[in-house]
């Protein structure tokens, strides 16, 4: 079977080099260094650390399960959080009056009572949309 070569890391022909010095008016009389090699393996250990940081999984359980005292029954009837955006929640709400309902008046203290009770340096701002999973139009077809 034949061996896999990079190409990164296969030495430059010094006559091919001098044609390319030449030809581009480079000033460096040796080719550039090869560039080290990643595994795919630390790629995808990078981009799950990246992804568990943004979700910040454990805080965003906590609020799951307070969120019909933070919202109040009323709100957490229409709108559920969604997931966390390094230190912004995201709430999807089921309408768009309830949207807007939330946005004008309650998004303050909302606010207030998820800093109050998990810290402001955890939560900054709220950012509320439209709900991707349409929860109200399941249970209105259901009937």
């Amino acid at each position: 079977m034949a061996r896999y070569v990079n190409p990164r890391r296969r030495r430059e022909d010094p006559m091919r080099w001098m044609v390319t010095r030449e030809r581009f008016q480079l000033p460096d009389m040796e080719p550039p260094a090869a560039e080290s090699d990643v595994t795919v393996r630390e790629i995808v250990n990078d981009i799950f650390k990246n992804i568990e940081v943004r979700r910040q999984p454990a805080l965003l359980d906590q609020i799951r399960e307070a969120w019909r005292d933070l919202a109040g029954p009323g709100a957490a009837t229409h709108a559920r959080p969604g997931y966390l955006d390094h230190q912004t929640l995201v709430i999807f709400v089921d309408s768009a009056v309830w949207l807007n309902e939330l946005a004008r008046y309650e998004r303050a203290g909302i606010l207030a009572r998820l800093q109050q009770r998990f810290g402001a340096e955890s939560l900054k701002t709220l950012r509320l949309q439209a709900d991707p999973e349409g929860r109200r139009k399941a249970v209105i077809s259901d009937q």
